[in-house]
């Protein structure tokens, strides 16, 4: 699980950052260029990529510096069958752990016609997203990091949607975070329970329930991008307690999930092995 090669001296201190760009590398240039010392690698979709959400993998790169490096394997939009279609680059990474957080345009997609239109188009894929899909590539992908890797392999469960912890929202989700225990018990993978720790801080419900659309994905964008609006503005302005938009994540909600990727981190360097599901 992990590597004991000496550190490399081009590479003083490094977390596995991009020169010039704000949030850890992604896989490609990591494979291409690696330090030596052990790596995890963060797999998934925005809410792992930072573009929409803030950074929480720059907070896990920063924290295990300099004992192991951290790679970015977030790409908005990604459904499951996209993360399995460029799981090489992450296998290349050589890592000695990985963190799956996938689904949740999955399950988005499920929502509507135009949701599920919007991913054929864009994500160019071979067929209409169903859970059933969903678990089929999401087990392709255990799979592979389990035979092809030597990597301490955790599942996360899904942040929940619309703000919510109950309701249309929570019972939206609720198969596909089966679908991640199931997969993850078959498996002996532990299971970052995500989903429970942002729930946690849900005091009260939105005052007014998400509407299931992306409009507030392009509100979101707008304060954030041209007004400069901190997160926690465009969150309460939107009246939610965890979400700025419906879907994506902010400081406290991702912060939950950086303490979740630390302790893992920690517990594989500690003794090569992914600790108790």
């Amino acid at each position: 699980m992990t590597n004991n090669a000496p550190a490399d001296s081009r590479h003083p201190r490094r977390t596995a950052r991009d020169r010039g760009f704000p949030k850890p590398i992604g896989p490609r240039r990591y494979a291409a260029d690696p330090s030596g010392r052990p790596v995890l690698v963060c797999a998934g979709d925005s809410i792992t990529h930072g573009s929409m959400t803030p950074n929480w993998v720059t907070r896990v790169a920063d924290t295990l510096a300099p004992t192991m490096d951290t790679v970015n394997a977030g790409f908005a939009g990604d459904l499951a069958w996209n993360l399995l279609s460029r799981l090489d680059d992450i296998i290349a990474c050589r890592p000695s752990a990985v963190t799956v957080l996938i689904g949740t345009n999955d399950a988005l997609a499920q929502i509507s016609p135009a949701w599920s239109d919007g991913y054929m188009k864009a994500q160019h894929l071979p067929q209409r997203p169903t859970v059933q899909w969903y678990e089929e590539n999401l087990r392709q992908i255990v799979h592979r990091l389990r035979t092809e890797t030597t990597a301490a392999v955790a599942l996360m469960s899904l942040p929940p949607l619309g703000g919510t912890a109950k309701g249309r929202w929570h019972d939206h989700l609720a198969p596909f975070n089966a679908i991640v225990q199931t997969v993850a018990t078959q498996a002996e993978l532990p299971v970052l329970p995500v989903h429970d720790r942002i729930a946690d801080l849900i005091t009260d419900e939105p005052p007014t329930p998400w509407d299931g659309t992306k409009k507030l994905m392009a509100a979101t964008l707008a304060q954030r991008f041209l007004l400069r609006r901190p997160w926690e503005t465009i969150t309460r302005r939107h009246g939610f307690t965890t979400t700025p938009d419906g879907v994506h994540l902010n400081i406290p909600a991702a912060a939950r999930i950086a303490t979740l990727v630390e302790r893992f981190a920690t517990t594989v360097l500690e003794t090569g092995k992914a600790g108790p599901s």
